[in-house]
């Protein structure tokens, strides 16, 4: 029995927009999305863990019918080197190809905190200098996988990660850049698909809208209920997108929260001063091997 195994991987990473872009390729005719944005089949190798059975992986995309992609989006992949590289390569279609999207990393750190203050993973009282404190003190530690604090700064060493995936996957790799995909997202997509080598005209009038926003809440029981509903529908709602627009929006006005927490500019300099090294090894990474980079570099 044939099973239905993606062929179009987003990579990562972690607070980049890989939500809306893998929203914006699974509506495209020539693209099957996975029921589940982030499967994370290959991600317990990360931590030294067995994979899943393969047809648990596939029920994922039982319902692919034949078009040119089957995609899923998994951010933590990226982080799994050669031993999700190897898995993958040896798992999936010969010919399947990977998106990898980065971001200024210093605004992906903000937004990483912001992300775990909304989700109610961090303590209400945490501040971004508390939080920036404790995540300095793991740098060069191994990053565990349930430690919010291990991860934070070290996901931002794009350095780190990046050389295997390029080795390994040549043409079949596309590097794209938050920023872009904020500032141009028809640009970006047209791009995208050409690469793909399928239909760009799809995306010329299309409405973009931003998905996985980061919301703080007025009412954290409430919040609390709408993200377990959100978990346990999410197949539903990802296959009906126009309906969990609505319900998404009459959400945020009924309990967003305007309040946001501010922070003075040494939180970013300190986190320019960490990633400024990083960065520019990756600059020269990414001309030495023929990749555009990005201006915050």
């Amino acid at each position: 029995m044939k099973l239905n195994l993606p062929n179009l991987i987003i990579i990562g990473v972690h607070k980049s927009g890989t939500t809306s872009l893998f929203m914006y390729l699974k509506i495209h005719p020539d693209i099957f999305g996975a029921s589940k944005k982030e499967i994370h089949y290959f991600t317990p190798l990360r931590f030294g863990r067995p994979l899943k059975s393969i047809h648990h992986y596939a029920k994922f995309l039982k319902n692919h019918a034949g078009e040119k992609y089957a995609l899923e989006a998994s951010p933590s992949y990226f982080y799994g080197g050669n031993d999700i590289i190897d898995a993958m390569k040896e798992t999936l279609p010969k010919e399947h190809k990977v998106i990898l999207m980065l971001r200024e990393p210093s605004s992906r750190f903000v937004s990483f905190y912001k992300h775990l203050k909304s989700k109610l993973i961090l303590d209400k009282s945490e501040t971004i200098a508390h939080f920036l404190k404790k995540s300095i003190q793991h740098i060069g530690k191994p990053i565990e996988e349930t430690n919010p604090y291990s991860r934070a700064i070290q996901e931002g060493f794009y350095i780190n990660y990046i050389q295997q995936w390029m080795n390994n996957y040549g043409e079949n790799m596309k590097i794209v850049h938050f920023e872009d995909l904020r500032d141009n997202a028809k640009c970006l997509m047209i791009d995208i698909v050409n690469w793909l080598n399928i239909d760009s005209k799809f995306y010329e009038e299309l409405n973009f809208t931003v998905e996985n926003k980061t919301v703080f809440a007025k009412n954290k029981i409430l919040h609390k209920t709408a993200l377990l509903l959100n978990e346990s529908f999410e197949s539903i709602l990802r296959n009906n997108p126009n309906i969990k627009k609505r319900i998404r929006d009459f959400y945020y006005r009924f309990n967003e929260s305007k309040e946001e927490e501010t922070f003075d500019a040494y939180i970013m300099n300190e986190l320019h001063k960490i990633y400024k090294e990083p960065n520019l090894k990756l600059k020269e990474l990414l001309i030495e091997k023929g990749f555009k980079y990005p201006s915050w570099i």
